[in-house]
């Protein structure tokens, strides 16, 4: 069998029958199974896995105590059968087809990977496309370009654009105590151990907005956020390399200590996690490419000190706030 889908399920009655009827769509025959992993639905999510799972023999439905989605993900991969694997959130869906392409794409280059894009939905003036260019990269040169390419995409973070082949990634799991960026830490785990890799130019992937979705978002606390910020560091520079990538990479990982001085509670912390980004600038360099990656945020670093980064960030926080 050549693909396992894998989709954590969790209160999304409304929702998880297009997830599933977009599976089917794949029209992939005997080369697919799909894994619904019920995480302790209250809702009548667990149902209608279970009604499909009885209409077709390639659908199987669990049930696990709620565990979060990593762990339902980790449940997933040791049902799995296929030779390769990969995810789907619930409340998302596919457009048809991508799977077969991927499929017949992987009869003639046998690839370790294969990554397509994604875009927004619903489709309106605020929704984006993200995509790759169309290519076979299987040396590090290529592969280093195409990783740039992920990363400028917002293509890298993610695990539902990409397939992986089961024994790549057979003894890698999601970390289930992090709730931050654990996609991003499983994707660059089991690209570590990519040889070769098929990039798609289709946005085939259909992410969900919710309204309302953003309101609310779990605390994170700093000291996590720079954990996985230097792990996703450490992965990033494990991957091959270009002097690019290694720029950007250092760039991004700038922009994570950021965050985890918007994630700080009172002046004290806000300041420690500013002096150990200011540190990180002074040891690394490209403050000015820095400036220019945080977009319409660059008056944060009007003034690249401690204190200066503190205020102005501080003052963001506040007119966010008060919007």
């Amino acid at each position: 069998m050549f693909l396992s889908v894998i989709i954590p399920v969790y209160n999304v009655e409304r929702y998880i029958s297009r997830c599933i009827d977009s599976v089917i769509s794949q029209h992939l025959n005997n080369e697919i199974e799909l894994l619904l992993v019920d995480d302790g639905s209250k809702d009548l999510s667990g149902k209608i896995c279970d009604e499909y799972a009885s209409k077709y023999s390639w659908i199987r439905a669990f049930h696990i105590p709620n565990g979060g989605v990593g762990n339902a993900r980790n449940y997933g991969l040791k049902q799995a059968s296929g030779e390769y694997i990969t995810f789907i959130d619930s409340d998302d869906f596919l457009d048809e087809g991508i799977y077969a392409e991927i499929y017949k794409l992987h009869k003639e280059y046998n690839a370790d990977a294969y990554v397509f894009g994604y875009k927004d939905y619903p489709k309106n003036e605020k929704a984006k496309v993200h995509i790759l260019k169309e290519g076979y990269c299987n040396d590090s040169i290529t592969l280093a370009d195409k990783y740039l390419e992920m990363k400028k995409n917002y293509l890298m973070f993610s695990v539902i654009n990409k397939v992986f082949r089961k024994s790549i990634c057979k003894s890698i799991l999601f970390n289930t105590e992090v709730h931050y960026f654990e996609d991003y830490l499983f994707a660059l785990s089991c690209l570590n151990r990519v040889n070769s890799l098929y990039a798609i130019d289709k946005a085939a992937y259909n992410y969900v907005h919710h309204e309302g979705e953003h309101l609310g978002v779990k605390y994170t606390r700093p000291e996590i956020i720079v954990r996985v910020a230097k792990d996703i560091k450490s992965l990033s520079f494990s991957l091959p390399q270009n002097s690019e990538l290694k720029k950007y990479t250092i760039l991004e990982y700038y922009n994570n200590l950021l965050h985890a001085v918007d994630s700080s509670r009172g002046i004290f912390q806000r300041l420690k996690y500013t002096k150990l980004l200011t540190s990180e600038i002074k040891k690394n360099g490209s403050l000015q490419e820095f400036r220019e990656f945080l977009g319409r945020r660059k008056p944060i670093m009007i003034i690249p000190n401690t204190l200066g980064i503190t205020i102005m960030s501080y003052l963001r926080c506040l007119i966010l706030k008060l919007r």
